[in-house]
């Protein structure tokens, strides 16, 4: 069940790294939750599922032309209930081959029935 899970958590950064938003939003599960807390101007953001995917569409569209990259590095995972995995990683962004930023995050993947979707998230500057 694990490699099962962690190769569709690969697919996921992927299709975030290739940018195509029908794909990225698609790995979103409909009871998502998201705490990011490494904004510049504000403490932190929660979102839900729809704010959330809307806030993608938003964000790819002002990359355009900057070649977004977002670059993990993993430091745990392990299945907390059969159908949820949860991760810890690094996450470095960078614009045209430069980091711009790098988060502390933790996610975690559930199970659904159209497969392993993105259910919690959080994230802080690291």
């Amino acid at each position: 069940m694990i490699q099962e899970a962690l190769h569709d958590v690969y697919r996921y950064r992927n299709d975030v790294n290739e940018g195509n938003i029908e794909k990225i939003n698609a790995w979103i599960s409909d009871d998502f939750i998201g705490y990011f807390g490494y904004y510049p101007d504000k403490e932190f953001e929660i979102y839900r599922a729809e704010s959330y995917k809307q806030d993608n569409i938003e964000t790819l569209k002002g990359y355009e032309g900057k070649s977004p990259y977002w670059k993990y590095t993993d430091l745990t995972h392990h299945l907390r209930k059969p159908d949820e995995i949860i991760l810890s990683s690094i996450v470095e962004f960078y614009f045209l081959e430069e980091k711009v930023a790098s988060a502390l995050a933790m996610e975690v993947f559930k199970k659904e029935s159209g497969g392993w979707k993105l259910y919690r998230q959080h994230m802080e500057g690291y």
